[in-house]
């Protein structure tokens, strides 16, 4: 669906603050912090819409908005059509080249607080940074953590499969259960597709739904070749 551009900002602007601030946003807050040239009675008109139509929530009455899946695949996706591809960074790039995949998961990991994971044709798959994840993960019962750390144990597996199966484009956000690689609701993944001399590779980066995705798709822009069977 195509928003008004009027409330595609009002959404942006919504779902930007709660990735910041982790909290509900507010039709004032909102008013005092951004300049949509509307009062903050019209606000509150285009969150009550933005809230039926599925982008938004309101987890209680009283308070404000918070995204939806539905809202937050649009923030991202809104996200990587804006963000040009950057400069290749050299250092992440020779360690995909060189198969230098735990080093490189590293480096990923500790830059963007997510959990990598990366597989290849034949089978192979590294990991690195669950504990990273755990850190930024906002869980609230011991069950999130459960199915955060299954999710983490069936990665092997879930990303084997997804290298054959992939289909579309080779930049592909996922939040929620759409994922084809986890099953935790909590959860949002940023996957891409490269080449490297002898083939090519599956990267993801996993981490929570709050996760900063403007600078996640800027580095998977900027780790080399993304591989288009197109």
């Amino acid at each position: 669906m195509i928003l008004e551009d009027r409330k595609a900002k009002i959404l942006n602007a919504a779902i930007e603050s709660f990735i910041t601030r982790g909290e509900p946003v507010s039709s004032q807050w909102l008013y005092d912090h951004y300049r949509f040239g509307i009062k903050p009675a019209m606000i509150r008109h285009e969150l009550e819409a933005l809230t039926e139509e599925g982008y938004l929530m309101q987890p209680y009455h009283s308070a404000g908005r918070i995204p939806a899946d539905k809202g937050f695949e649009l923030f991202a996706h809104w996200t990587l059509e804006a963000e040009s591809p950057p400069q290749i960074d050299k250092e992440l790039h020779t360690l995909l080249e060189d198969k230098a995949w735990e080093p490189f998961l590293k480096e990923l990991a500790d830059e963007l607080g997510v959990l990598g994971v990366l597989g290849n044709e034949r089978g192979e798959v590294a990991k690195k940074g669950l504990e990273c994840l755990v850190e930024h993960f906002a869980w609230e019962t011991p069950e999130e953590i459960q199915r955060l750390v299954r999710d983490f144990v069936e990665l092997d597996e879930r990303v084997g499969a997804i290298i054959e199966e992939w289909t579309g484009d080779p930049l592909q956000i996922f939040i929620g259960r759409r994922s084809p690689v986890t099953r935790s609701e909590g959860l949002a993944v940023v996957m891409g597709k490269y080449q490297i001399p002898d083939g090519e590779v599956v990267v993801c980066t996993i981490g929570p739904k709050r996760m900063n995705y403007r600078r996640v798709i800027q580095v998977m822009k900027s780790i080399g070749e993304i591989h288009n069977d197109d």
